[in-house]
């Protein structure tokens, strides 16, 4: 009951971040960060680890949306409305990262992994194998963990990734394939995330 609750606010905060203001997103970056200090996780060794993305972002919105010109120099140039957006991505990517990983911090990971199959559930229906379902999940949770414990170089960056795709996994899946149910409690709790989510975006409209 506790585990289902953490990871019903969870998500229920992942899905509805994005549409919230850049002040409250910041809001929700200082608490995310003081949560994560209750937690014993060192966010600045995972921001070290999303640079590039936030770097990426930065580079992408700050030269490239138009606006009233705050520097430039030659071609480039930088306006008020991309650094605007370039701030709200960069907080909303790294609060969205955040979240994910204080979920698996605080979660175990059969309880995550078996949550995201019976929400996926639906898609057997659409002709996809449950077993092949519930491996892409599984997998999809081993390269997380590989990312959030590796430490990258620039060196060995390209024989890291390949080393994690050429990994075998298959004796690692093979007990996590017993057939997923989905029972009351499970019709429960996703009735009640679909209101909540619903009800947050009429509010933010």
């Amino acid at each position: 009951m506790v585990n289902g609750s953490i990871l019903f606010l969870g998500l229920l905060l992942l899905f509805s971040i994005g549409g919230l203001s850049l002040a409250i997103q910041v809001i929700f970056l200082i608490l995310l960060f003081l949560l994560s200090v209750l937690l014993s996780m060192n966010i600045f060794v995972f921001l070290r680890k999303i640079k590039f993305f936030i770097a990426t972002i930065a580079l992408v919105f700050l030269f490239s949306v138009p606006g009233e010109v705050l520097y430039f120099y030659g071609p480039l140039s930088i306006t008020k409305e991309g650094l605007v957006l370039a701030g709200f991505n960069i907080v909303r990517l790294v609060n969205i990262f955040t979240i994910v990983f204080i979920l698996m911090k605080v979660l175990p990971r059969d309880f995550i992994t078996t949550s995201i199959i019976k929400a996926c559930l639906f898609v057997t229906y659409f002709g996809v194998k449950k077993e092949r379902l519930i491996a892409r999940v599984f997998l999809t949770f081993e390269y997380l963990d590989f990312y959030r414990n590796a430490k990258f170089t620039f060196n060995s960056l390209g024989a890291d990734i390949a080393k994690q795709i050429n990994s075998d996994y298959s004796e690692k899946i093979k007990p996590n394939l017993p057939l997923v149910t989905f029972g009351t409690n499970d019709f429960f709790w996703s009735g009640s995330f679909a209101v909540a989510f619903l009800t947050i975006q009429f509010l933010l409209i």
